[in-house]
């Protein structure tokens, strides 16, 4: 069982989740998770679990969703996901990683819907939460991403 780690507020708390921009052939690997019907695409990665680092954290999540190891290296950007009805609140932290082994397989967590690495073109039209659709195709052009960029969510 995985649990979250979150930064306490009283009642409420903020999710700490870190995520992976993996690129191979100018092409990033983005995972899909289908809940209640909806498909929509994601960074690969996952909340931490408490006392373990926000690289260890990526690695498991790499092994966990896809089945392969990878090399963590520089953060490259963060941003928040504040719900404007107040109910969830999610810090995400994005690394560069690189594949270092494995065979990517999907997960067997139930949430997990399919894989796959998508050119700079293909990226605009996906449903992707946070919506960093543009940050992403910016970065696959070889152009430098504004590290923190700010509140992020999909009404």
């Amino acid at each position: 069982m995985l649990f979250d780690f979150f930064i306490n507020h009283g009642s409420r708390r903020v999710r700490v989740r870190v995520s992976g921009l993996l690129i191979e052939h100018d092409a990033l690997l983005l995972i899909a998770h289908k809940k209640r019907g909806k498909v929509y695409w994601l960074l690969p990665g996952g909340g931490m679990n408490y006392g373990e680092s926000m690289t260890r954290a990526l690695e498991r999540e790499f092994r966990e969703e896809l089945g392969v190891t990878v090399n963590v290296h520089d953060p490259m950007f963060i941003g928040d996901s504040i719900d404007p009805r107040g109910r969830r609140h999610i810090l995400n932290v994005t690394f560069r990683c690189t594949y270092r082994e494995g065979e990517y397989l999907l997960g067997r967590d139930r949430r997990l819907y399919d894989f796959g690495f998508f050119k700079k073109e293909e990226i605009p039209d996906k449903l992707l939460y946070p919506p960093i659709n543009s940050t992403l195709v910016s970065i696959l052009n070889n152009k430098k991403s504004e590290l923190y960029l700010g509140s992020l969510w999909l009404v």
